[in-house]
């Protein structure tokens, strides 16, 4: 009897009805570094197997993505969060629409269907690149500057004791270019 290798992977249609065309940008905190140096992308999935899946997929299929996981449990019944931390460099917008191109041929929705909220904010806005760079923080300062600077601002104006500022470290600079992370 001859033995075929078996071959698993998504392909076009597979994830038809049980993904949502939006995903949400660093409503989540990173679980593998500061939250000004890693971008976290959630978004999400009507059935756990498909989630679990996905995961997988996302892991093994881009080595620029940090990390991909899965809620522990559901957000609703039946539905789980898929999250993916990528690095937040300018080249992270590339890497969000190669993901979303992926997710598309896999559900079978269109461009016009994806849309992205970042943090808490109200609106969603069109999945495009121009959005994107004009919504999301794309360097580590720009996170800051948008995002922990006015909170701080915030707690100094209440009496509230802020974090100490971000310093500059050399060497995990050093390393992350070693890397080719950034």
């Amino acid at each position: 009897m001859k033995k075929e290798k078996l071959v698993e992977g998504f392909c076009c249609g597979d994830l038809v009805g049980v993904l949502m065309p939006s995903i949400h940008i660093d409503e989540f905190r990173s679980k593998i570094g500061k939250d000004d140096n890693i971008i976290v992308i959630s978004f999400l999935v009507n059935d756990h197997q498909a989630a679990m899946d996905l995961v997988n997929f996302l892991e093994i299929g881009e080595e620029w993505i940090l990390d991909a996981d899965i809620s522990s449990s559901e957000i609703k019944p039946g539905s789980y969060l898929v999250f993916i931390e990528l690095l937040r460099r300018q080249r992270v917008i590339e890497q969000i629409l190669k993901i979303i191109s992926n997710l598309r041929a896999a559900s079978g929705l269109s461009p016009e269907d994806w849309r992205f909220r970042y943090i808490n904010e109200e609106d969603y806005h069109p999945l495009t690149a121009e959005e994107l760079k004009k919504h999301v923080p794309l360097s580590p300062k720009s996170y800051r500057d948008k995002v922990i600077k006015p909170i701080e601002d915030m707690k100094a104006l209440s009496g509230i004791q802020t974090n100490e500022e971000y310093v500059h470290d050399n060497l995990i600079e050093t390393l992350l270019h070693a890397s080719g992370l950034n």
